[in-house]
């Protein structure tokens, strides 16, 4: 499970709080799509091919998709940081690039400083 650790510098605290709230509320609602291949199992004998000395076992592979939440948790936390965003999936830089982004700009409003720490 991978998160981003947010640390709050400045007053007014509070209200950076309830903007990164707000942050997790629009990034949760993005997801990302992962593809993957599924083997279907044989519903037919094996076919004999004696012109190339083989033997096919006939099966279907399908590219399936899956929609995977983007954030799938954010909360405030006691002790170093103040809140973090969980990560439905490992992220991307691009998807790390995306989530600062949209912090700078709804901490811009408070005049806050943070740092932020995924691991």
């Amino acid at each position: 499970m991978t998160r981003s650790y947010i640390k709050i510098y400045g007053p007014p605290i509070v209200k950076a709080l309830r903007a990164l709230e707000q942050v997790a509320v629009e990034m949760s609602k993005k997801t990302t799509i992962r593809v993957f291949d599924v083997l279907i199992p044989p519903y037919s004998p094996p076919l004999e091919m004696p012109e190339y000395g083989a033997t096919v076992f006939p099966h279907i592979e399908l590219s399936a998709e899956e929609k995977v939440k983007l954030i799938s948790k954010a909360s405030q936390t006691l002790g170093e940081y103040d809140f973090f965003f969980e990560w439905g999936e490992e992220p991307t830089i691009e998807q790390v690039t995306e989530l600062i982004e949209k912090i700078d700009e709804a901490l811009a409003k408070c005049g806050c400083k943070y740092t932020i720490t995924t691991k």
